[in-house]
């Protein structure tokens, strides 16, 4: 059976399979042709001693010979523009505070961890502006209505969940027909406009394309309003503040919310009258100035969204400097097809799939003193004569064109002789997975772009950084290359969907695309997913931790894979791109625990903690798996699998019993495979499989 790393690889033949003892036995047979008065045999002999060592010599030379074909491949594809991905820089969000006055961070603003003996530290660059006021969001209340007519709520503290503190990732989930309102309370007012972050764990389900109708166009099916805490009022009743939205309005923007006119402190054990709060808690006891916050799902399928987090003072940043100087790369010499490389590589590359390379300035410079002009950033250089170049984002080549104009042949201006070439400025990646920090590593604040330290601030990530990855390994360019060669960057079949929506993205670590059904009547839609012919749907998993049990892309990536694959499509496709839909597997085992391991001090909460443990690592849809690099959609559970990843040690015990099933599904999913309980779990071609309830029956062995 062929193996894993070279799946889809077009292996290169050896032009010699002869071994050392190929060679040896050839030249002991050429004995009775050669010398036939050699008879000695024995591994004393001098002369046996002399044919082992050129059948040393001469394998060593075959080795090298066959390294000729792959020495070829790899100049083919070089030849045809595949190299290596390059290192993708983690990313996180820094939450700043001051105690001064409102202080305006531009965008390009660093921060880094504290150096370790002997180790650099680890720089983040912010990605957006953001302005600091002298304000903290302290506290986060989540509001549920504990009577029929809602005049009684029940409060929750949830300010290390929402405010990014938390260690474990649990989102506040908003069912199908619920609203759920959430409190945020600060420690002082402002006079200054207020900028949230408020980030959806599982976005809003995509609306479909609207046809034209007499009909009025229907309202959004979640929808966001805000309001603000009043002398008094009583929550959720405060008064609005800034204007309603759609879900939409949660997926790629700030919201920016005026400072209220009548912005009050209040108590929520003293002021609330309606409020049911849990005893010994102090958060509910202090004064705070409130925001509120109200998300409405009434979308008419069970669909759930969930609301990961608000940040305040907050900007998104990675492990991606500019460069703040001009860099000069050169001088030309006025022949066709210059090549210059920048100093540092490979590029960053911007989720916006219209201008990946935004960063990047290239201008060319001509007299004394030079006057610069900017030349452009093209994908290909067309015939004729135009101001653009080309970009090797991994090695950092610019490559200009080979226009000549005696002739009017050529594609791409050249830069006149002379001229100076210079990258203005430019973006790069300075760390791959050596930036997925852990959160409040981010504690040093770094220079503003104009070279500047900004004093009486502070900064730290309250959630870990991720999505860092070094250079693609050599073996994996291989495998991928024979599939980069036959999509060509279009996309007509299932598997051409799911290669581009892995380039589409860094951050995507699974993906596949679901053809449309064979129509049965209805279009089938399990899932929510509807596969009526004409449908595409592509569905990735990003990478976002082994703690977030079940990976949800944000909207940013859904849109950022859904522009890249929408020039690429058949025209008559219609396009879809979701998220995963999970089935959590149940476990079920019986651990025997041997008497004296129980003897020699093994704690049996212990092993039954660790045997939990491994099941969840299993179940991670994208670090478990029987190889540990993950699950595919689709992907079959077989007990067996379980059973060899979470066996204890031998000197501890053994597994008696196992079994996986599916577990308990929410209203709307797909119905029973008529999977055959204990052996197996089948997963329809939709499903990515993660951990569900496991039931861990420890007893000692008699």
């Amino acid at each position: 059976m062929t193996p894993e790393s070279n799946r889809g690889r077009i292996l290169p033949p050896d032009l010699d399979d002869r071994t050392w003892a190929d060679l040896a036995a050839e030249m002991r047979a050429l004995r009775t042709t050669y010398a036939p008065q050699w008879t000695d045999d024995s591994p004393s002999d001098i002369g046996i001693t002399l044919i082992e060592l050129f059948a040393w010599l001469g394998e060593g030379i075959i080795y090298r010979l066959n390294q000729v074909p792959e020495r070829n491949y790899l100049a083919f594809l070089d030849l045809m523009g595949i190299t290596r991905n390059p290192a993708a820089p983690a990313a996180t969000h820094l939450t700043f505070g001051t105690k001064g006055p409102p202080l305006a961070l531009p965008t390009g603003c660093q921060a880094h961890t504290v150096p370790e003996e002997g180790q650099t530290p680890v720089v983040f660059e912010t990605d957006e502006a953001v302005t600091v006021l002298p304000v903290n969001l302290t506290t986060a209340l989540l509001l549920t209505p504990d009577s029929d007519d809602g005049s009684v709520l029940t409060h929750q503290d949830v300010t290390a969940r929402l405010t990014g503190a938390a260690t474990a990732h649990r989102p506040l989930a908003v069912r199908a027909g619920t609203t759920t309102h959430v409190c945020l309370g600060f420690d002082e007012a402002t006079t200054e406009d207020i900028e949230l972050r408020p980030r959806l764990f599982r976005p809003a389900p995509q609306a479909p394309p609207q046809t034209p109708s007499p009909t009025p166009p229907q309202p959004p099916p979640v929808t966001v309003t805000w309001a603000a805490s009043a002398p008094g009022t009583q929550p959720p009743d405060w008064p609005a503040t800034g204007p309603a939205g759609t879900a939409k309005d949660l997926h790629d923007t700030r919201v920016r919310l005026p400072a209220p006119q009548d912005w009050a402190a209040q108590n929520p054990r003293q002021d609330w009258e309606n409020l049911v709060s849990p005893d010994g808690s102090d958060v509910f006891g202090e004064p705070r100035f409130w925001i509120g916050l109200r998300l409405t799902n009434e979308t008419d399928t069970d669909h759930e969204i969930s609301l990961d987090r608000v940040l305040f003072n907050a900007a998104p940043a990675h492990t991606a400097l500019t460069v703040r100087a001009e860099e000069t790369l050169g001088e030309s010499d006025g022949t066709p097809f210059q090549v210059f490389r920048l100093r540092h590589r490979p590029l960053h590359r911007r989720p916006d799939p219209e201008a990946p390379y935004a960063d990047l300035e290239i201008q060319v410079g001509q007299g004394t003193p030079p006057v610069w002009e900017t030349w452009q950033l093209v994908p290909e250089l067309l015939p004729g004569p135009h101001r653009s170049y080309r970009l090797n984002p991994v090695t950092g080549e610019i490559g200009f064109g080979s226009h000549d104009d005696r002739n009017n042949e050529g594609h791409g201006s050249i830069p006149p002789p002379g001229s100076l070439i210079r990258a203005r400025t430019y973006r790069h990646v300075v760390s791959g997975t050596a930036g997925n920090v852990s959160a409040g590593r981010i504690v040093v604040v770094g220079t503003r772009p104009d070279g500047t330290v900004p004093t009486s601030l502070t900064v730290t990530n309250a959630r870990a950084a991720v999505g860092g990855r070094d250079e693609e390994p050599v073996e994996e360019t291989l495998r991928r290359a024979p599939e980069t060669l036959k999509i060509h960057d279009r996309a007509l079949t299932a598997d051409d969907y799911a290669h581009l929506a892995r380039q589409a993205s860094s951050d995507v670590r699974i993906s596949k695309c679901l053809p449309p059904h064979p129509p049965h009547g209805d279009p089938w839609t399990f899932g929510g997913i509807d596969r009526a012919p004409g449908n595409v749907t592509v569905i990735v998993v990003p990478d976002q931790g082994s703690d977030v049990p079940r990976p949800e892309p944000p909207p940013e990536l859904l849109h950022t894979v859904r522009e890249y694959l929408d020039p690429r499509r058949d025209l008559t496709v219609r396009l879809f791109v979701h998220g995963p839909r999970y089935l959590p597997i149940k476990t079920v085992l019986s651990v025997v625990v041997w008497n004296d391991a129980v003897n020699a001090g093994v704690d049996l909460e212990q092993v039954r903690a660790e045997v939990e443990n491994r099941i969840a690592d299993f179940l991670h849809p994208t670090r478990g798996g029987p190889a540990g690099r993950g699950w595919e959609i689709g992907q079959q559970v077989f007990s067996s699998d379980l059973f060899r990843a979470v066996m204890p040690t031998e000197d501890v015990g053994y597994i008696e019993t196992i079994s996986v099933e599916p577990a308990t599904t929410e209203p709307g999913d797909r119905p029973p495979l008529g999977t055959d309980p204990g052996a197996s779990v089948q997963v329809a071609d939709f499903e990515l499989v993660c951990a569900g309830p496991a039931e861990v029956d420890l007893r000692r062995s008699t």
